[in-house]
């Protein structure tokens, strides 16, 4: 008796579904592209400028903490250079974004449009978010600061336990916000890379398209969550300290 072979039953199975699956017109995978190209440049402008509000906000908080502790000169240092390192951070970020690719110039070729933002995300963006990282240890420092000066009128000397918590909060906040753009970002590069070479490879279709949506939910949901429960961590913390 003549031994089944499941493998070609297998691959005979997948050509036909292959075969009935309906590829996209050429109207479709334009306005596919099309939105894909505003998603992922809203995506970046729309990371950068809340990064940019919220150092801006920093920025002046540190401005009132000059004022504050301008009659302790140590911690005056110390809260000025932090001033000028957010004041570079908001440099550096508004120079990265008016060097986003512009849907505007990409209207006649918008697969050259989408992948002049891979390049971008590599060669540009990553500095950015490193930068953006920044944004909540700061923040904590801050806060901090304005704490021990309406407790104490002064930042009290630290001991051993004050050092190793504060440094844990401070390297937790920027570990905590770095993994979760980067992963965020990545994962939407990603997609945008495999969608390019479906249609380079003329193989998208409708089930492809669902995949995609699917996906960008899934991931949106779980960094949303991540995020969730590293700022109620923190919220902890600042509790305990």
């Amino acid at each position: 008796m003549e031994e089944i072979n499941l493998e070609k039953y297998k691959s005979a199975w997948k050509k036909e579904q292959s075969f009935f699956e309906e590829k996209l017109s050429r109207d479709r995978i334009l306005k596919f592209m099309q939105l894909t190209s505003k998603n992922i440049s809203g995506l970046f402008k729309k990371s950068l400028i809340i990064d940019i509000i919220i150092k801006i906000l920093v920025s002046f908080s540190f401005g009132v903490l000059l004022i504050l502790y301008s009659s302790q000169n140590r911690i005056l240092l110390i809260t000025a250079l932090l001033f000028l390192l957010t004041i570079l951070c908001i440099i550096i970020q508004i120079k990265i974004y008016k060097k986003i690719p512009d849907v505007k110039n990409g209207d006649q070729n918008i697969k050259m449009l989408l992948y002049s933002y891979i390049d971008f995300y590599n060669r540009k963006f990553v500095l950015s978010l490193l930068v953006a990282s920044f944004s909540g240890t700061l923040f904590f420092i801050s806060g901090s600061f304005y704490y021990f000066y309406y407790k104490y009128g002064t930042i009290r000397s630290f001991q051993y336990d004050d050092y190793l918590v504060f440094g844990i909060i401070i390297v937790f906040s920027f570990l905590l916000s770095a993994f979760i753009q980067f992963r965020n970002f990545s994962f939407h590069i990603r997609q945008l890379e495999n969608s390019l070479a479906d249609i380079e490879q003329d193989s998208i279709n409708e089930s492809k398209l669902k995949h995609y949506k699917k996906l960008n939910r899934r991931n949106s949901i779980i960094y949303s969550i991540i995020l969730f429960a590293g700022l109620l961590l923190l919220v902890l913390f600042l509790f305990v300290i």
